[in-house]
């Protein structure tokens, strides 16, 4: 009868220690499971099992994301182009021309976030990064507001702050639905617009985020090319344009300089005005901010 009692514990024994291993595994797995994936602009699938500490952006409009989703302090590394918010100033510099894959490498970071834009440019860097074993995620080159809602949520996923995102994103619609109702409220007629990035003509035409913001607040842009094309001064002048926006300083007094533009209607009544290009053309969360600042430009209380 002792005997069997001592058998029965040493099986209860050996049945509690299998269980509490079988515990532990399963615990290790979950731990192990990715929570942080997104598919990236190559089709990659990316999956993260912990959440990014540091964080190397290649591109402003990814670094102003990240700040805007509260990751700031875990940037270590952005572009010499990146100029906001303010405190990007004091990250370190790890791309300029060209991207310092070295220094990025020695920085080992949780995550790289690229960009689809700068593929052509930066493939074999981006290539060396992911032999490394560094995590690269290549974000879309987002051409309208959906598309940039849907890098917000990606960016989220992989960082742990899929929440922020999309309070982000709800943030951009409602104030998008709002200008979009005002607009549609106080526009009467549509003004014809000409928006110059550049002295030699460069504008942005149809499937940019600057023909979609025109369109949301009733304005009609006077190229209806796709992309970014380069017009001529003949152009310009037969489509009379009502209000012509710069995104390049001093650009009324390249303007002046003009004396075939003194006939446009937006010359002839002083209608040109100079917009912050960061907030027209980074696909950022400052979008809905340039959207604002072309409706109250062409249409000024």
């Amino acid at each position: 009868m002792q005997l069997k009692k001592i058998i029965t514990a040493l099986s209860l024994a050996i049945i509690l220690v299998l269980a509490g291993c079988g515990a532990q595994t399963t615990s290790e797995k979950t731990a192990q499971k990715p929570e942080y994936i997104a598919t990236d602009a190559t089709g990659a699938k990316m999956e993260l099992s912990a959440k990014p500490k540091k964080i190397v952006s290649l591109i402003p409009s990814n670094t102003e994301i990240l700040y805007r989703l509260g990751l700031g302090k875990n940037v270590v590394g952005v572009t010499s182009s990146d100029d906001y918010p303010v405190a990007v100033k004091k990250v370190s510099v790890v791309a300029t021309t060209e991207i310092n894959v070295e220094k990025i490498i020695g920085m080992k970071p949780d995550l790289v976030l690229g960009h689809a834009s700068m593929m052509s440019y930066n493939k074999d860097a981006y290539d060396q990064i992911k032999k490394a074993n560094i995590p690269l995620f290549v974000v879309e080159d987002a051409q309208d507001f959906d598309a940039v809602y849907k890098t917000f949520t990606q960016i989220g996923d992989l960082t742990g702050t899929t929440k922020e995102a999309e309070k982000l994103v709800s943030s951009m619609q409602a104030t998008d639905k709002s200008i979009r109702k005002e607009a549609a409220k106080k526009v009467e007629t549509k003004a014809k617009v000409w928006l110059e990035i550049s002295p030699d003509l460069y504008t942005a035409g149809q499937d940019t985020f600057i023909n979609e913001m025109l369109t949301n607040i009733q304005a009609t842009n006077i190229v209806s090319e796709k992309g970014y094309p380069q017009y001529s001064e003949e152009q310009v002048i037969q489509a009379a344009p009502d209000v012509i926006i710069t995104i390049y300083p001093n650009a009324k007094q390249e303007i002046a300089k003009r004396s075939a533009w003194k006939n446009i209607p937006a010359v002839k009544n002083n209608r040109i005005y100079e917009i912050d290009p960061s907030i027209v053309s980074r696909p950022g969360p400052r979008l809905i901010e340039g959207q604002e600042a072309l409706f109250e430009a062409i249409y000024p209380k």
